[in-house]
């Protein structure tokens, strides 16, 4: 693949040993292991545990030479931590899939590891490849987090840009890196809008769109073209409980009442690991169609995935729940109904002021509110996809 590429590209197969083998000297990797593994141990003993893991590790690096090796010998932790945070995993629409087609999968995002994660795990138990990751440059700011994302087929996307004419280069850049992946044969999973829906509501930003057809437009293609090129797949995510709620619900309170909200130096980072560790309940994955259409309009092509998304994606029991609260409300929720909330977890919820329950609230609500007002959106327009 072309140099220009080597800033925001994924590691190639010849670089996965050597790179595995530089972790053993990342002392913060170490420690970040030790922590998961030998919590207690590694609390009283943390030199004597990473010596430990630091042998055990290059022995098990030594032997990885490529990524399919590498996503293969994960694969069992990956196992492991979903034994420990999702009750039941349900996939469905794998039927759609080819394995000699190449797609391009676009899906709702709510957990900035686990959604990836969830999609190249369900591919990998079907036999299918795996997809290269988009992930933004926010979330690189350790060494050994970046080496271990560019080394399960993650590429950057280059948030941090300044400058317009070097914001356009960037994006550009993106693009053809996409296209470049699709022409090899390679899937690519990308989010449906920059950043997580803290606030519960999914919906397709056509600037994500539209940099999937710059490349195509250097080419002179029109923009279905490009897109049905890229073949996209929408694909539903649906957690029964997220991990991060309260903190995603007190940061949209702080953006209310403050203006603003100012992350931690290390708050990406924790969030991960929240995410990961975070009890999820049910989860469902549900991987749609691909879609071909005529037009050329991104919006058109933007509601054509938002519907595939709000078709495929399982509600549960709280969703329900929450969506009643909000009904009955017509308004501010009142406390007598978020005790009902509160008692599906007082641990968890018991303490969070009203103002960040209520938001919480919405959140596990916003999947119904979002397919009933996309529902009459489209009745209203007169449009059918």
């Amino acid at each position: 693949m072309s140099e220009q590429f080597d800033e925001i590209r994924a590691f190639d197969d010849d670089e996965v040993n050597a790179t595995l083998l530089s972790l053993l000297n990342d002392v913060e990797f170490l420690q970040f292991i030790a922590q998961y593994q030998f919590p207690t141990l590694n609390r009283f003993l943390p030199k004597f545990v990473q010596s430990r893991l630091r042998k055990k590790l290059h022995s098990k690096f030594s032997a990885i030479n490529d990524v399919n090796a590498w996503q293969a010998s994960i694969a069992p932790m990956v196992e492991n931590m979903m034994g420990k945070t999702v009750s039941r995993f349900k996939v469905s629409g794998l039927e759609y899939l080819d394995s000699q087609q190449h797609y391009v999968f676009i899906s709702n995002h709510r957990d900035i590891a686990m959604d990836p994660l969830l999609v190249n795990y369900a591919l990998l138990k079907a036999g299918l490849q795996t997809s290269k990751i988009a992930i933004g440059d926010n979330l690189l700011k350790r060494d050994f987090v970046a080496k271990l994302m560019r080394l399960n087929k993650s590429f950057v996307v280059q948030r941090s840009v300044q400058g317009r004419k070097e914001k356009l280069q960037s994006v550009t850049n993106l693009s053809s890196y996409i296209h470049e992946c699709v022409k090899l044969g390679q899937n690519i999973w990308i989010a449906q809008k920059e950043g997580r829906a803290k606030d519960g509501v999914d919906q397709t930003d056509t600037a994500v769109l539209k940099m999937l057809h710059m490349a195509g437009r250097k080419l002179g293609w029109e923009f279905n073209t490009s897109l049905n090129f890229l073949n996209i797949v929408p694909v539903s995510i649906s957690y029964e409980w997220d991990p991060c709620d309260v903190d995603k619900a007190r940061e949209l309170v702080a953006v209310k009442t403050l203006g603003k909200y100012e992350k931690s130096p290390d708050e990406d980072f924790q969030s991960i690991v929240k995410g990961l560790a975070g009890n999820k309940g049910k989860v469902a994955l549900h991987f749609s169609q691909p879609i071909k259409l005529h037009s050329n309009n991104a919006e058109h092509w933007s509601d054509a995935i938002d519907a595939n998304i709000y078709s495929g994606y399982e509600l549960f029991p709280n969703n329900q729940l929450a969506y009643d609260l909000i009904e009955k409300a017509k308004g501010k929720i009142e406390q007598m109904e978020m005790e009902k909330w509160i008692k599906l977890n007082p641990t968890r919820y018991g303490t969070l002021d009203t103002e960040s329950l209520g938001q919480l609230i919405t959140y596990y609500a916003q999947p119904i509110l979002s397919k009933k007002a996309f529902s009459k959106c489209l009745a209203d327009d007169g449009e059918s996809l």
